[in-house]
C-alpha cells in the first residue's frame, strides 16, 4: 500500500508546468521587495486566488513567478521554504516559440490530470486501508495514511509516508473546479505524521481564495 509515487508524480508535473523550480524562482526574484510583482504577474487571473500575505507561518515571501497559465509563490529560504503553484488547465498558452506548442499544451494540462490521478489513487488506498484494520495498523495508523479532503471548492490530499519508512510529510496535491491544479510543498525534515502536516499546511491553505478563480 505504498502511496507516495502518485503524489510525487503529480508534484513533478506541476513543477514542470511552471518552467522552473521554486529554488530557481527564488534566485530570480529574491532581490525584490516582499510581494513586488514581476511584470508577468500584473493583472494575472490566477493571482487573486493566491495568498496576499507578506509573511505566512513566520516565513516572508521570497519569490513570485508567473507564466501565462500558472502562478508560483515561495515563502522562506531554500531548505525551509514553502511553495505554492497554481496551474490553469484552460489558461492561455502565451507566447510560445515555434515548435513548442505541443510541449506548452502538455505543461498546461498534465498537472491537472496527474493531480486527479493522485487523488483517485489516494482515495482508493485510504478506502482499502480503513476496510482492513491490520493493513492500517501496519502503516502506523490513521496518522500515517494520506486522506482526501474537500473544502471551499478545493479537493486535496497531503502525502505522508508509512510510519516504518519514516512517516515524513510530503507534498499537498489538490484540484479546484476540475480545472485547476494546486501544489504546495513544505521543506521541513522533521515534519512527521498527517496531523503535523495538516497543521503546517493550514496557514497556507487558509490564505488561499480559490473562490476567486474564474
Amino acid at each position: 500500500m505504498k502511496q507516495s509515487a502518485y503524489t510525487v508524480m503529480a508534484a513533478a508535473l506541476v513543477l514542470c508546468a511552471c518552467g522552473q523550480s521554486p529554488q530557481s524562482a527564488t534566485s530570480e526574484t529574491a532581490a525584490q521587495p516582499a510581494l513586488a510583482l514581476p511584470a508577468s504577474c500584473e493583472g494575472h487571473p490566477l493571482l487573486p486566488a493566491m495568498p496576499d500575505a507578506v509573511a505566512i507561518g513566520g516565513k516572508p515571501v521570497t519569490a513570485i513567478n508567473c507564466e501565462a497559465y500558472s502562478v508560483e509563490m515561495v515563502w522562506g529560504e531554500a531548505g525551509s521554504s514553502t511553495s505554492i503553484i497554481l496551474v490553469d488547465s484552460q489558461g492561455p498558452l502565451g507566447d510560445v516559440p515555434a515548435g513548442m506548442a505541443q510541449m506548452a499544451e502538455m505543461g498546461r494540462t498534465l498537472p491537472l490530470q496527474a493531480a486527479k490521478t493522485a487523488l483517485q489513487m489516494t482515495a482508493g488506498i485510504e478506502e482499502m486501508a480503513k476496510a482492513a484494520p491490520a493493513a492500517l495498523a501496519e502503516m502506523g495508523g490513521p496518522d500515517f495514511l494520506s486522506s482526501v479532503k474537500e473544502g471551499n471548492g478545493l479537493r486535496y490530499a497531503i502525502e505522508v509516508e508509512a510510519k516504518d519508512t519514516g512517516g515524513k510529510v510530503g507534498t499537498l496535491i489538490g484540484t479546484v473546479k476540475d480545472r485547476y491544479a494546486l501544489t504546495m510543498n513544505i521543506e521541513q525534515d522533521n515534519l512527521v505524521g498527517l496531523a503535523a502536516g495538516e497543521a503546517a499546511y493550514a496557514p497556507f491553505l487558509n490564505a488561499m481564495s480559490v473562490g476567486k478563480l474564474p
